[in-house]
């Protein structure tokens, strides 16, 4: 490629002999870049296949080549600071991170680093280099001030938690930074801020979650896509992969998005797809237990009246003229799970809110969509769980859409970057 060009220019500078200078530096920055192309896709291609010094080195060399690409130079910063964490080189993820402290990228892009680096510093003891990060990081660390409290039928619900603001067309919320206070696992911390614990999982995929310890950070994935970009106000929308719920609802001429994590139906007892409608609603609602699970169990009791031992909790609403219903729960944990016969289950503090502003008849859409696209200014892709053949079929839609990625840079989403809504270029 080198030789091609320069012969090219050789030939040019006989036509034009005074633009040289120009011509040559063009030449050597388009070289550059193409050779920081192959060591940028290289140290994704290391990364997604766990050889983190060797996708260290390439990320380096292409940090030493490139220094106008923003994104790609983000998606770097973030591999080289999970690949000091995986490696526990605590000097090194500190250095990262006080050296990209002057560098322009994305707020999101900067949380999960210190998510990363707060937390090897931490497990290490390295305590004056934690104090550090965490005194440079303190608008980081800041709760994004949500919009006033809502008045009437949606004063119950909590701002930044479990209703936004619709941001753009199609795009909600904004992630947010958890510090224990205590000795944790993740499934406490999801029950404590609105989540499930699966969407807490794979957002940081790092994490022990059975061992969070006092002072270590969790990202918290709030800014999401809604599962279908030309909603309708008024209709539910529950997508089974993210084991969400979203309703759009209209509040003083603004649209709001009320959002919820459930529990869905097992491998063996799938949720349903399709168009619903709510049918029939009930406070504390009786279990009438169908025949498959008697059969299961058959110790439980044709009926079960309601309190706290009744499994669908303190509300419940059927969808269309189904078994399947979307109800509280008496369990302690299991929102954000596959772990139900079929029907969708909610916190019963959540329920008991929804149910008081959904009316009978309110359409209900399931889907069950492994990733999320929305293009605006920027093309957004949220991905939960991409197999082989998901994979395939983005990178066939993203083509059709006229964006040029790569298989490495997907695997790499794909691994690091999951459970929320972020800029693809």
């Amino acid at each position: 490629m080198v030789k091609l060009i320069l012969a090219a220019l050789l030939l040019f500078w006989t036509a034009y002999p005074y633009d040289i200078d120009t011509l040559l530096e063009q030449a050597f920055e388009e070289v550059e870049e193409e050779s920081s192309g192959r060591y940028y896709n290289l140290a994704l291609k290391l990364f997604n296949e766990d050889v983190y010094r060797l996708a260290v080195e390439n990320g380096e060399k292409f940090l030493e080549k490139n220094s106008s690409d923003r994104k790609k130079i983000e998606d770097i910063f973030l591999l080289l600071t999970v690949s000091y964490y995986k490696m526990k080189k605590p000097k090194k993820i500190f250095d990262l991170y006080i050296r990209f402290l002057d560098i322009p990228v994305s707020e999101d892009t900067r949380k999960k680093a210190f998510v990363y680096t707060n937390n090897l510093l931490l497990r290490e003891g390295q305590w004056k280099r934690l104090k550090i990060i965490r005194n440079k990081s303190k608008k980081l660390l800041e709760r994004i001030k949500p919009f006033p409290n809502l008045e009437g039928r949606y004063r119950p619900f909590e701002p930044g938690v479990n209703i936004f603001r619709l941001r753009e067309e199609n795009l909600i919320g904004f992630n947010e930074i958890f510090i224990s206070d205590r000795n944790l696992t993740l499934i406490e911390i999801a029950k404590r801020l609105d989540l499930g614990y699966d969407e807490l999982k794979i957002a940081n995929p790092h994490l022990d979650p059975f061992d969070i310890l006092k002072g270590e950070a969790v990202f918290i994935p709030r800014k999401r896509l809604l599962p279908e970009q030309e909603f309708e106000i008024g209709t539910i929308y529950i997508n089974l992969s993210e084991k969400r719920l979203y309703y759009p609802v209209s509040y003083e001429g603004d649209v709001y998005v009320i959002t919820f994590p459930v529990g869905i139906g097992t491998d063996n007892s799938k949720s349903p797809v399709g168009e619903f409608r709510i049918t029939q609603k009930k406070r504390n609602p009786e279990w009438v237990v169908p025949k498959s699970i008697r059969e299961e169990d058959p110790s439980l009791p044709p009926v079960v009246p309601p309190g706290p031992d009744n499994p669908l909790g303190v509300r419940a609403m059927r969808l269309g003229h189904t078994e399947y219903l979307l109800h509280g729960t008496s369990k302690r944990f299991g929102i954000g799970m596959e772990v139900s016969h079929g029907c969708i289950r909610m916190y019963n503090r959540d329920v008991k809110r929804l149910f008081d502003v959904v009316e009978k008849g309110t359409k209900v859409i399931i889907t069950d969509k492994r990733y999320k696209i929305f293009r605006n200014k920027r093309l957004y892709i949220e991905i939960f769980s991409l197999g082989k053949k998901d994979k395939k079929e983005l990178l066939k839609l993203l083509e059709e859409k006229g964006v040029r990625t790569t298989p490495y840079l997907i695997d790499f989403h794909n691994k690091e970057k999951r459970g929320y809504a972020t800029p693809l270029n």
